[in-house]
């Protein structure tokens, strides 16, 4: 097969903030509890509890962001439950995820795990059964430089300067777990917890960045409608985009599911458009509002809840991925930050553990080949390729690319997705703006069947591999193998 990408230089979409890489964990099945920590007494290397094995792995791919304690355990979810000595932590009842909370890990455990993996932290408040005073007194405890009952506590547990958490969630699925709240209800909450937060932007350079819970397009109208006069309050809203719960398992599906899931990543774009194009309408000048995707991924039917949202993860998953990336990278002008579900063991998992064993999965190797973006200009990337039709009647082009240009000028990056199971793809490129050096070193993530996926007894079944590809002048030739994303940064001269 044949497709033509066109790359404009003078056709700027933005800059690809790091956060858009971002990735969430929440005290859910195994994410948090034999994925992230394990004890300072276990067998497993740690550093004070803390996994060291997936604290590398996390460093590694460049990790900027990750969002904690949940999803829906965050508003059931009572910080000082998981502050001070140990004899003080009481054991909870997990409510939405029916397990046990021994609220092990909380505050002061999260942020040595950031500051371990070099990410920043996003901390979601408790809005459905919490207080302004709570939720007042945990930003106090992470950012204050005062002499408080908060900042002697935090002292007392190790903090001895402010965390700087700048990333602060106002609830989670206000609409659902959160509370079952209309968005006038939520907007009341909202303006009520955001004005007493916002007293407290002086805590970290550029104030706090806060992040109201949004749900689809009426819920996110009516909620930023309700939010005139007061959307200095607001930094950007929240989209949760969930795919996949029709194909039969991650590892097991046909090549109808496998298309489907593919399309999906057209409606997640609509979306992702429409909710942009709300956060454009209802900014001001010096006033801007952004998009958070903060949950998506895929969640298929064998990740329930009595097995921890459990699920493996395939090939076609690193296909899903580099898609949906490109796709953000293109709304990057006005999407701040995204945060896939989960980093481990829980639904489209970076790295799954299995006692003191841990596997990469393809998606986090996705990720490790997308680094190049961040921080870049994204430029126009616009593709020219034959469609495939799925099973809802959507035709989906068989390549998906982004592209961007480094702070100096003189490297591009291009990340391509051919999504075809059978055909190679022969892609023409154009460069407008700049020539391409000459011949580069390219990372290709592929398999002979898109169904592969690395297991404990075979970690390595499915990771990148090194390849030269020739890029010189205003325009070249690249192939793509079947089911594979291609990742390469291009000198220019």
């Amino acid at each position: 097969m044949r497709a033509a990408l066109n790359i404009n230089l003078y056709r700027s979409l933005g800059t690809i903030n790091p956060s858009i890489y971002g990735n969430f964990a929440e005290h859910l099945g195994r994410c948090v509890y034999g994925g992230i920590w394990v004890g300072p007494r276990s067998s497993i290397p740690n550093e004070g509890g803390i996994r060291t094995d997936v604290a590398a792995a996390l460093k590694e791919v460049g990790l900027p962001v990750l969002r904690w304690p949940g999803g829906c355990f965050a508003d059931n979810y009572h910080w000082q439950w998981g502050v001070g000595s140990g004899g003080e932590r009481r054991p909870r009842h997990n409510l939405w995820w029916a397990q046990p909370e021994p609220n092990e890990f909380g505050t002061d455990e999260f942020i040595r795990l950031c500051r371990l993996v070099g990410c920043e932290p996003y901390i979601c408040l408790n809005v459905g059964s919490g207080t302004v005073e709570e939720a007042l007194g945990w930003v106090e405890y992470c950012n204050s430089a005062q002499d408080t009952y908060y900042t002697r506590l935090r002292r007392a547990n190790g903090g001895a300067e402010p965390y700087g958490v700048r990333f602060w969630g106002v609830g989670n699925e206000n609409w659902g777990c959160g509370g079952s709240m209309t968005p006038e209800q939520y907007a009341y909450e909202y303006r009520k917890y955001a004005t007493y937060l916002r007293a407290m932007d002086g805590t970290v350079p550029g104030g706090l960045f806060l992040i109201a819970c949004g749900f689809h397009d009426d819920w996110n109208f009516r909620f930023l409608r309700e939010m005139r006069g007061a959307t200095h309050l607001l930094d950007a809203f929240s989209l949760h985009l969930y795919v996949g719960g029709y194909s039969r398992s991650a590892t097991a599906f046909t090549e109808e599911e496998h298309y489907r899931l593919m399309g999906d990543v057209l409606y997640m774009e609509s979306e992702v458009a429409r909710a942009c194009h709300l956060a454009r309408y209802y900014s001001s000048f010096g006033r801007q509002i952004y998009v958070v995707v903060d949950e998506w991924g895929t969640w298929y039917p064998e990740a329930t809840v009595p097995a921890g949202l459990f699920q493996q993860n395939a090939l076609r998953d690193a296909l899903f991925t580099a898609c949906a990336l490109n796709m953000f990278n293109r709304h990057c002008e006005r999407v701040y930050m995204t945060n896939m579900a989960q980093t481990v063991n829980v639904l489209q998992s970076l790295i799954l553990t299995r006692g003191s064993k841990m596997v990469l999965t393809p998606t986090y190797w996705t990720y490790h080949l997308f680094r190049g973006h961040m921080g870049g200009t994204a430029v126009a990337a616009d593709v020219d390729a034959p469609a495939v039709q799925d099973n809802q009647g959507r035709s989906v082009p068989v390549l998906s690319a982004s592209a961007s240009v480094d702070g100096d000028g003189r490297r591009i990056f291009l990340t391509l997705v051919n999504i075809h199971l059978e055909d190679a793809l022969s892609v023409d490129v154009e460069l407008v703006g700049a020539k391409a050096g000459g011949e580069v070193q390219g990372r290709v993530l592929t398999a002979p069947d898109v169904r592969a996926h690395n297991t404990f007894e075979a970690p390595k079944r499915v990771g990148p591999k090194n390849r030269r590809f020739a890029a010189v002048g205003t325009g070249w030739r690249l192939r793509l193998p079947p089911a594979s994303v291609v990742a390469l940064a291009v000198p220019l001269s």
